[in-house]
């Protein structure tokens, strides 16, 4: 997204991106966070019966790390986001700035948005990536499982690590693209 002129409000790029990140980060990821707490639990109690626990649970609590991570990023962007009805409503019709000084803060404050919630998007993205990795962990199975039994569970375990790295790959690319674009204007300026 370009600059916004100095006599204009910032808006994000996309007219629904703010209602998506808010579903994702303060729906999606507090329950993501909590399955994954609870299947690192499960594992504590029932290490025995996986192939692979130690690993499932590490994955698993660093999945839970990054997405209430990404619940405190994404809380600290909403603080910066704001339009001029919001102004309106926080100041009334008394003691209000002039609009050109309340649009450059809203423009310093809306690339702070834009900074803090693109890492909450990173941290869900790779959230998303190590609760794949650690589902395929938990989904390998026992040693002493039934041939019928270790095929269906190892076949289960590759589907979750095709889409696992298919998120991962996806999340770089982007990471990538964005650190270029913020290089490019570095360079201009």
């Amino acid at each position: 997204m370009q600059q916004a002129p100095r006599d204009r409000w910032a808006i994000p790029s996309k007219i629904g991106y703010v209602t998506a990140a808010q579903n994702a980060h303060f729906v999606a990821a507090p329950l993501l966070a909590a399955a994954a707490i609870g299947i690192a639990g499960v594992m504590a109690a029932d290490g025995d019966k996986f192939r692979w626990p130690g690993p499932a649970m590490m994955l698993m609590t660093v999945c839970a790390v990054l997405f209430i991570s990404c619940i405190q990023s994404s809380f600290n962007a909403a603080t910066h986001l704001f339009n001029s009805a919001d102004l309106d409503a926080w100041y009334g019709t008394s003691d209000k700035p002039p609009e050109t000084v309340l649009m450059q803060v809203q423009q310093r404050d809306f690339q702070i948005w834009k900074s803090s919630s693109r890492r909450a998007v990173r941290l869900y993205n790779w959230g998303v990536v190590t609760l794949g990795m650690g589902t395929a962990a938990a989904l390998a199975p026992h040693e002493s499982a039934s041939f019928e039994h270790a095929a269906c569970r190892w076949t289960a375990c590759a589907v979750v690590v095709i889409a696992t790295v298919r998120v991962a790959v996806t999340t770089a690319v982007e990471a990538r693209r964005v650190r270029r674009r913020q290089h490019g204007r570095r360079d201009e300026q």
